[in-house]
């Protein structure tokens, strides 16, 4: 009923209002713009982040708001755009959203992000409603017509979500395959015999663990060798374990500039989009680190824009899994078991909580199972299914990285720390020992240097470092517990 109603609707919007040209969009946009000294869009939201709070699933009392918003709401006053998630006919998806000509700035952002259909798909995959005039803040999902309701919110996250929440759902309840919160990229590195091989990484993270700058870092690699940035955000996996990526821009964080060099140069290049960014009133100028505005900046970059891109979005393979956290008690980098292990640390979407989100909780755990808070129920089904699949390809190397620091904050271990482990890793350049109360090899030498520094057990010392890790391990089984409907041979691995 409701996806006839929302198709009933749509077409009966202007013709020149479906799928207008990006020129079209960006005229219409123009008033909303505040100045700034790139002369790139620039746009500021009145709410500013995703509202998980006030999210949730199609009921009796959410039925009776969707005929309030359609008893409100005219066709004349909207735009729709066609969209396609992914590139590949293997999972490409049809997406409808239907936006509040108020806010052309929204519909110019989707223009960007994802693939663009000039005609309107008759039977779409994935449809949202996006009306930001609603007077209260609501997000309504209808997992089985595939249609959200994006209400009294006039953020882009939330209308870029709506369409990749439900590819992930399809993906999962129709395809038997995963949809991931998850960035990728493949490396081309040199073999012994001269030869480049193509090598596929997924990078997994909880916000402020580094997953956009680890997926877009080049690792300095000189030519012929290189990284091939893939995606950034969602990245869908079938049931064989191929991975396929959703779009094709790029919607990152500036928080991290001006230190990122290669998005922050990306994002003043000619017509990509920031969104709450600062730019003095009299001026233009661009200060990224005030956050007057909202704490949340981002920029929306067209894929031509970002250096160290090809034309492919795919993996061409998954041979390496990077699971990001931060905890003092663990090494820089850590290499898991199995596909059962792997699968375990997945569910636990472990962090920690920064004094940057809340100086009162620091150092308190943080866990998102599959570091993914787009689920919409089920999140066994998730965990079960990683480990089935990774399990099919039993080459797959997965790593725990912590991106923090060990011990204290003295200790810290810096992004080029990182990519020194990640690439030694993934070239075979660590001498790895099994950590018995960890349950998984850590690094005692790379690249041939010692690794001492960072060695939580020489920091905490022999009694102390079991402790903490005991502890650690009883929090995690206790928080895997509490999910249910985990397979049991994933439990037993974290042991």
């Amino acid at each position: 009923m409701n996806k006839s109603r929302f198709l009933e609707f749509v077409q009966k919007i202007p013709q020149e209002q479906v799928s207008p040209k990006r020129r079209q969009l960006q005229e219409w946009a123009q008033p909303q713009s505040i100045k700034n000294e790139f002369g790139n869009p620039l746009f500021h939201s009145k709410i500013s982040a995703r509202s998980a709070k006030f999210t949730s699933l199609l009921n009796e009392e959410n039925q009776k708001v969707i005929d309030k918003v359609y008893g409100m709401i005219k066709p004349e006053d909207f735009i729709v755009m066609n969209l396609f998630v992914g590139q590949n006919p293997k999972i490409r998806m049809k997406a409808t959203i239907a936006v509040y000509k108020k806010n052309p700035n929204i519909p110019l952002m989707n223009d960007i992000n994802f693939f663009t259909s000039d005609k309107l798909h008759e039977n779409p995959d994935i449809m949202t409603l996006y009306v930001p005039q609603y007077p209260e803040v609501k997000v309504i999902l209808d997992p089985i017509e595939r249609i959200t309701y994006v209400l009294g919110i006039d953020y882009y996250g939330e209308a870029k979500m709506s369409i990749l929440r439900m590819a992930m759902e399809i993906m999962r309840t129709e395809q038997q395959g995963l949809g991931l919160h998850a960035g990728s990229k493949y490396f081309k590195l040199k073999e012994s015999d001269g030869k480049l091989n193509e090598k596929g990484m997924l990078i997994f993270g909880l916000s402020g663990t580094g997953k956009t700058t680890l997926t877009c870092h080049d690792h300095n690699l000189k030519d012929p060798e290189k990284v091939v940035i893939l995606q950034d955000d969602i990245t869908l996996l079938d049931k064989e374990g191929n991975g396929f990526g959703t779009e094709k821009g790029f919607y990152v964080k500036c928080d991290s500039f001006p230190e990122h060099e290669q998005l922050t140069t990306a994002t003043t290049k000619p017509g990509n989009v920031m969104e709450n960014v600062y730019a003095d009133p009299s001026t233009g100028k661009v200060d990224w680190k005030n956050f007057s505005i909202a704490a949340n900046t981002r920029a929306i970059i067209s894929r031509e824009s970002v250096r160290g891109t090809g034309e492919t979005i795919d993996l061409p393979s998954v041979d390496f899994v990077l699971y990001n956290t931060r905890r003092p008690e663990l090494p820089p980098i850590g290499r898991l078991r199995d596909a059962n292990q792997s699968a375990a640390y997945y569910a636990l979407g472990e962090s920690i909580i920064t004094s940057a989100e809340d100086p009162t909780r620091v150092g308190e755990p943080k866990r998102v199972v599959g570091f993914d808070p787009f689920i919409i129920s089920d999140k066994h089904v998730n965990i079960n299914r990683i480990a089935e699949i990774f399990g099919k390809k039993p080459d797959i190397q997965s790593f725990v990285v912590n991106t923090g620091y060990v011990g204290d904050e003295s200790n810290n271990i810096s992004v080029e720390d990182t990519i020194e482990f990640i690439e030694a890793a993934i070239r075979g350049n660590i001498v790895w020992e099994m950590d018995e109360e960890l349950g998984y090899e850590i690094p005692i030498k790379v690249n041939n240097k010692s690794l001492d520094k960072f060695l939580p057990r020489n920091y905490f010392g022999k009694e102390k470092y079991s402790e903490l890790v005991e502890n650690l391990t009883k929090d995690r089984l206790e928080y895997l517990h509490n999910i249910g409907g985990i397979n049991q041979s994933i439990i037993d691995a974290l042991r």
